[in-house]
């Protein structure tokens, strides 16, 4: 509720607390917050073609602040260290190495070169070698660990160019191809003290873009993104020598051909965009012979400010190009039959094409579709399963095609609402089959074609993880395995199908997580990896799912965290509610739960359960859905929707006899502190509000928004009533605007949470801005995490507790 009265005890902290002094320096939390940032334990893996090793990979989760206080150029939605020509702030980066011996459970730790951290970890087609790339001060380098000699050897000295992404290739047993840096990545400080007017032009053509940052703006940029990001091809051997494919060029993706006789490349091509960001600008897709020859163009591709406005809206021309997987070197592609555009009326909207080498026949139609394609992928016995979807219906269909027919056609086997996460196939079980790629498998079962495949098995009643079959012919499925009722098991990888072994994932409220070989006929296992037990402030902390429904009875849900041996008697606690609003045309998917009651303890620090050890009741993954019903769109009824939301998630907990209404604070990230704003503006529901990396003026993301297709001038009215900005004098709760210094996501400015901020300060409002330094849309400095915790605790015990 909003105080219009500050009592006494208020007053008091308001002149003593030193909180309200800005933070000259990194602050830390408590120890039990610190537990959530120092708490490392998830792991990743990579399993070997023969399914006889696979590797433990330990992920940096929060590095030091320094790693992001260095040298970055900000360049065509790019952010590159020039030193190194790598992305300045790699999502993955790895300290720890290990090596698990499937078949007798063998394990050894692999020594990192010269102790750095390494990323893009693979082991090779012929399982001998698990390769990866090591960072250092000067850049990525290509190594292979030789499983055999237990030895990791550098492949060459030449660093290589991730500038826009650091992957890589291996050709058989032959060696790596992968992207070189070359002479002109060091011209680059010549050109950074390069300056020239910024100039744009319009000529009646429409470009309706979304808001982007980190975009070029004159020549000079123009050549330091050309400096950076040109790089060499090549084929590096195991014997160390190097042989260069093609000339250099700024080369956004490579794949070789099954047969590996053949290299297809794409390139980015001027003139380069001011509008929109590097993958979007013109690119030119060949075909190479491995030894530099050049075969094919198969396309050129015009920017993407051309193409039309509309989620399911593409550009003219071939997309998608790819190796057909199972066929020696054939390429596929899609191409659209409506003009580009899903607003027009078309009875079909997409093509799916082959050509097979050497490129110079016309290509061979497989079959149209009735929406867009959104994947491809390859199975056994020359099938294709092809994805469509229909944005504005919100709708997902799969279906297969028989290469080996005379007349093709797409025949539909599963069908479903983009959010039904109940009818979600989840994965499909490749096998990789040399020369010929990664597949998925198909058995015959009453001589029609199935697939096995696995996934969360989300329900009403919660998630039981499954593998099943299915058949194409009609989609029947068939139960093969599901998760323990008393436990979450979850299958990571598919060794065999007869007899069935798998590598599960298995958790427990009690039991951390590990890693089991299983054989389902014998029901034997063995443990391959255990996960330690971490979190030790947060034992014993209750978790619950609650089901509720708001006025209009749409279905609600909602995970409650309390306080170790809390117990209702006690009295009503403080609640942190967070919350992220989606959009919906169904009420029924809108209510649909993904809870396990079985889940062992996961606690991140950029999440709100944290707080339950600061003696806070936490409501996480509050449904906010805003469903479009009637031939309206979603956000017709947008404050409506959220603020029935709200009202009903509030009653919920205060009927349970959980919380005080006059001490519920409410917290959101991204489009929830958009949604925090809101809600502070409009309601009396909250006490106070944290909001992170939010945008709150709508005018300022004038072409759309979230899932919100028209523009500014199409709905003016929606763009306005849906501003916090606009109804900043109506804030009276206390908020707090958190924001990376350099945030580069769509819409989310930094400028947003400052200029949110000075309103409510001129209005007279109460209110906090914090901006995290060098942090983006999401925080990922060790400093940066635990100020961040510092200030949300000391906000809520300031305007929460404060008042009892």
């Amino acid at each position: 509720m909003r105080r219009l009265i500050f009592n006494n005890i208020w007053i008091i902290l308001l002149i003593t607390f030193s909180y309200h002094s800005f933070a000259q320096e990194y602050k830390t939390p408590a120890k039990a917050l610190q537990q959530t940032v120092e708490n490392n334990t998830t792991v990743v893996t990579r399993l070997s073609n023969n399914h006889e090793w696979m590797a433990i990979l330990t992920p940096i989760s929060a590095p030091a602040i320094s790693t992001f206080a260095t040298a970055e150029q900000k360049l065509a939605g790019l952010r590159i260290s020039p030193q190194q020509l790598i992305p300045s702030r790699l999502p993955t980066r790895y300290n720890q190495l290990k090596l698990i011996n499937i078949k007798n459970n063998e394990q050894r730790t692999i020594n990192l070169p010269n102790a750095n951290d390494i990323t893009e970890v693979t082991f090779s087609p012929n399982n001998r070698y698990l390769s990866f790339v090591s960072l250092n001060q000067s850049g990525g380098y290509l190594y292979a660990y030789d499983i055999e000699k237990d030895l990791n050897r550098q492949l060459t000295n030449q660093r290589l160019n991730g500038s826009i992404n650091l992957n890589y290739q291996w050709l058989g047993e032959c060696g790596v191809v992968a992207r070189f840096a070359n002479e002109q990545n060091g011209q680059w400080r010549q050109s950074q003290a390069s300056y020239s007017p910024m100039v744009k032009e319009t000529l009646s053509s429409k470009t309706q873009q979304r808001t982007y940052q980190d975009l070029l703006k004159n020549s000079a940029d123009e050549q330091r993104f050309t400096d950076l990001t040109m790089s060499q091809l090549a084929l590096v051997k195991l014997d160390g020598t190097i042989s260069t494919i093609a000339k250099a060029q700024i080369f956004l993706d490579f794949s070789i051909s099954p047969d590996e006789k053949y290299i297809l490349a794409t390139h980015l091509t001027p003139p380069f965009s001011y509008k929109v960001k590097y993958h979007d600008f013109p690119k030119l897709t060949a075909v190479y012979r491995l030894n530099d020859a050049h075969i094919t163009t198969i396309h050129q591709s015009l920017s993407g400010e051309q193409r039309p406005t509309g989620s399911d809206a593409v550009l003219s021309g071939p997309r998608m190009i790819q190796w057909v997987q199972g066929q020696a070197a054939t390429l596929a592609f899609t191409q659209a039959l409506d003009l580009s555009d899903s607003r027009q009326a078309a009875a079909k909207r997409d093509s799916l094409w082959t050509l097979s080498a050497p490129f110079t026949d016309k290509a061979k139609l497989i079959g149209n579709t009735q929406w867009r394609i959104v994947d491809i992928e390859w199975a056994e016995h020359d099938l294709v399963l092809v994805t469509e979807r229909n944005t504005k219906l919100q709708r997902l269909r799969m279906g297969h095609i028989d290469l080996n027919q005379e007349k093709t056609s797409l025949h539909t086997f599963s069908e479903r609402n983009m959010r039904d996460k109940y009818q979600d196939l989840g994965q499909f079980f490749k096998v990789y089959i040399p020369n010929k790629g990664k597949l998925i498998h198909i058995s015959q079962h009453a001589n029609s074609p199935e697939l096995m495949h696995y996934g969360q098995g989300a329900s009403n009643t919660g998630n039981r993880p499954f593998l099943k079959h299915t058949l194409l012919v009609n989609g029947t499925s068939t139960l093969l395995w599901q998760s323990a009722n008393d436990k979450l098991e979850s299958v990571r990888y598919i060794l065999d199908v007869n007899p069935l072994r798998m590598i599960i994932n298995r958790e427990s409220p009690n039991q951390a997580p590990s890693l089991v070989l299983i054989n389902v006929n014998d029901a034997s296992e063995t443990v391959l990896y255990q996960q330690p037990e971490g979190l030790q402030a947060y034992k014993g902390i209750q978790k619950q799912l609650i089901t509720y429904q708001r006025a209009d009875g749409v279905p609600l849900s909602g995970t409650l965290y309390l306080p170790a041996g809390y117990r209702k008697e006690q009295g009503p606690l403080p609640v942190l509610m967070w919350a992220y609003p989606r959009e919906f045309n169904d009420a029924e998917i809108a209510g649909q739960v993904s809870f396990s009651p079985n889940q062992y303890l996961k606690i991140s620090p950029k999440g709100p359960v944290p707080f339950v050890a600061e003696g806070f009741a936490v409501f996480d993954k509050v449904s906010m859905p805003i469903i479009g019903q009637n031939d309206k769109a979603p956000n017709d009824d947008f404050k409506q929707q959220l603020t029935a939301n709200a009202q009903a998630a509030v009653d919920v907990l205060v009927n349970l006899g959980i919380a005080d209404p006059k001490r519920i604070a409410i917290g959101g990230h991204s489009y929830g502190a958009f949604m925090v704003a809101n809600l502070l503006a409009h309601t009396d529901l909250f006490y106070a509000g944290i909001a992170r990396s939010g945008a709150y003026n709508r005018s300022l993301t004038p072409f759309g928004f979230q899932n919100e297709e028209r523009n500014y001038w199409q709905a003016n009215d929606i763009y306005q009533q849906m501003s916090p900005f606009n109804y900043a004098n109506q804030i009276k709760s206390p908020l707090l605007l958190i924001h990376g210094e350099m945030d580069q996501n769509s819409g989310t400015f930094p400028m947003q949470a400052e200029r949110m901020f000075d309103a409510i300060k001129g209005l007279g409002g109460t209110a906090r801005l914090v901006i995290l330094p060098f942090e983006s849309h999401s925080y990922s400095a060790k400093e940066s995490l635990n100020h961040m915790l510092w200030e949300q605790s000391h906000f809520l015990k300031a305007h929460m507790l404060a008042t009892h």
